[in-house]
């Protein structure tokens, strides 16, 4: 058990922020995300272009309702839904990794971040915080250190 959670029967509900296209980063976090059926893809703001990332999400099988134009949406968009997201990946520039972390953990979602999580100590105190308020977990990814 981490944190006092148990293991799940069943795989998460995922979704991506960032990461659509020819993203290196992206294609590493769905890899390695779905590569022993833990998580299942089901949402994402793929790209800064509305339109090329609700293409990308198709082709990587989301519903077309739930590829989304930012994360904002995303977050409150999937927080309606019965069947809504619980974890998502943060694989955008690294200067905004911070406020989307943020936004997410207040959403109420699991975290897996690309490095850096954020750029100072102040920040990463308050997203800890802010993860054990809302009882959710940050993973921060270091594939390419």
């Amino acid at each position: 058990m981490l944190n006092g959670m148990k293991p799940l029967s069943r795989s998460l509900r995922w979704g991506m922020v960032g990461g659509g296209g020819t993203s290196q980063i992206g294609y590493s976090h769905r890899c390695a995300a779905l590569r022993d059926n833990v998580f299942t893809l089901l949402a994402g703001a793929l790209d800064i272009d509305a339109e090329r990332g609700r293409q990308f999400g198709e082709q990587l099988g989301i519903a077309p309702e739930r590829c989304y134009a930012d994360y904002q949406t995303l977050f409150a968009e999937e927080a309606k839904r019965p069947d809504g997201i619980e974890a998502v990946s943060v694989t955008t520039p690294n200067n905004t990794h911070f406020a989307i972390t943020k936004a997410a953990l207040e959403a109420g979602l699991h975290v897996i971040c690309e490095k850096p999580l954020c750029f100072t100590a102040d920040e990463a105190r308050e997203l800890l915080a802010l993860s054990k308020k809302q009882n959710k977990i940050i993973g921060v990814t270091y594939g390419y250190a």
